[in-house]
Formats: C-alpha cells, sequence, structure tokens
C-alpha cells in the first residue's frame, strides 16, 4: 500500500464518520439555529471532533508508549486489532443500538457523549490500532534501534498524528454538512434529515479487520 493511499483511507474513515448525523452535524445545526449563529456551527462541530480525538488517543497513546519501551515487531498487534474489528463489526451489525451509557450524558456535555461514542459504538480506538502498528513498524525498519527517548518521541507523534488526521477530516465534513444545513435547510433539516450509516460502518469495520490480518502477514505499509 502506498502511503498516499495509507493516509487517505485513514482520512476517509473520518470523512464517513463526518457524514453520519449523531457524529456532529446535526448537534452543530442546532446549536447554530438557536444562537442564531455560523459560529456556534464551527463550535459544535469542533467540540464532537475533539471528543472523538481525544477517545482515540486514550487508546493510541498507551499501545505507542508500551511498544517504544519493548523492542519488537509493532505488527505483532496487527492480527489482534483484525480480529477486534470483525468481532466489534459483527457485535454492531447485530446490535446496532447506541450504548445505553450514552443516554446517562447530558447535552450539556456534548464532548463527553462523543468521547464515549467513539469509544463504544464508532470502534476508532480499535480502527486505529492497525494503520499505528504499520507506521511503527515502517520507522523501526528504517532506523537501526534509535534511543528510546527517539522512539518514545516518534510513537507518540505516530499516534497524534494518524489520529490527528482521522478527527480532522470528520470535522471538515461534519462542519461543511452543518454550514450547508444551517444556511439553506434550517429547521426542517432537524426533523427530516437523517442518515442510518451504521451498519455500513460495522460492515466497514469488518473489511478493515480483513485489511489488518493480510496486513499482518504482508509487514508495514
Amino acid at each position: 500500500m502506498s502511503g498516499l493511499t495509507f493516509w487517505a483511507m485513514i482520512a476517509a474513515m473520518g470523512v464517513y464518520q463526518g457524514i453520519n448525523p449523531p457524529m456532529g452535524w446535526l448537534y452543530a445545526v442546532g446549536r447554530g439555529l438557536e444562537r442564531g449563529s455560523a459560529t456556534s456551527v464551527l463550535s459544535g462541530t469542533s467540540t464532537f471532533a475533539t471528543g472523538h480525538y481525544l477517545s482515540m488517543l486514550v487508546l493510541a497513546i498507551p499501545v505507542a508508549l508500551a511498544l517504544a519501551f519493548v523492542h519488537t515487531d509493532p505488527m505483532l498487534i496487527a492480527p489482534w486489532s483484525g480480529i477486534a474489528m470483525i468481532a466489534f463489526g459483527f457485535y454492531k451489525l447485530v446490535r446496532p443500538r447506541h450504548p445505553l451509557l450514552l443516554a446517562r450524558i447530558p447535552p450539556t456535555r456534548p464532548m463527553s457523549w462523543s468521547f464515549v461514542m467513539a469509544a463504544l459504538h464508532c470502534g476508532s480506538p480499535i480502527m486505529m490500532l492497525a494503520p499505528l502498528a504499520s507506521v511503527l513498524a515502517l520507522f523501526t525498519i528504517r532506523s537501526a534501534d534509535p534511543a528510546i527517548g527517539t522512539r518514545l518521541f516518534w510513537f507518540t507523534g505516530a499516534a497524534l498524528l494518524i489520529s490527528g488526521v482521522m478527527a480532522a477530516s470528520l470535522f471538515a465534513t461534519a462542519t461543511v454538512i452543518a454550514l450547508f444545513v444551517h444556511r439553506r435547510l434550517g429547521l426542517r433539516a432537524l426533523t427530516r434529515v437523517w442518515i442510518n450509516l451504521d451498519a455500513g460502518w460495522a460492515v466497514i469495520f469488518m473489511l478493515m479487520g480483513a485489511m489488518a490480518l493480510d496486513m499482518s502477514s504482508g509487514g508495514a505499509m
């Protein structure tokens, strides 16, 4: 897989989630209409994207740090992440309901809602593990046993970057949709516009799991 294809794939995950109404744009539209401000729309989508980003880092950073200290092939985690993604995707097909924990989060805490949504419903932290392993494996191959400080710097940076690319594409997509709906459709969008992408996301999750298993046998990108 070429580097451009690799990063485009990660960005595409964020685009897909940005299209999904629960991942920010519908909330941002409601916020913008309530306050009569396009700035409030941007605030809404950025809040959701930040919650999503933090959710991915909660898993990606510890994994990156552990792999920095343990001198082993980072691709060893790819098959396990692949199996986890396939299992998660199958589970979401069978039980597509949102986690009950979401109902306990008040509307005044949208970032917390996005954090939990990303972790328990979207499964984005798990999805980032295979791409992270691929980047770290490439660094390990090209660097002749670097010092632990160098490994910590690059491994942590890779976790921040990969998660950031997905969160940024989610933010950009959700913002474009939210601004369009806010300016062109208004209140009718809140009752008529709804796209359920959960089934498609579950299928994509399983396909990504299969790709992770293939990556584990083929090495880094």
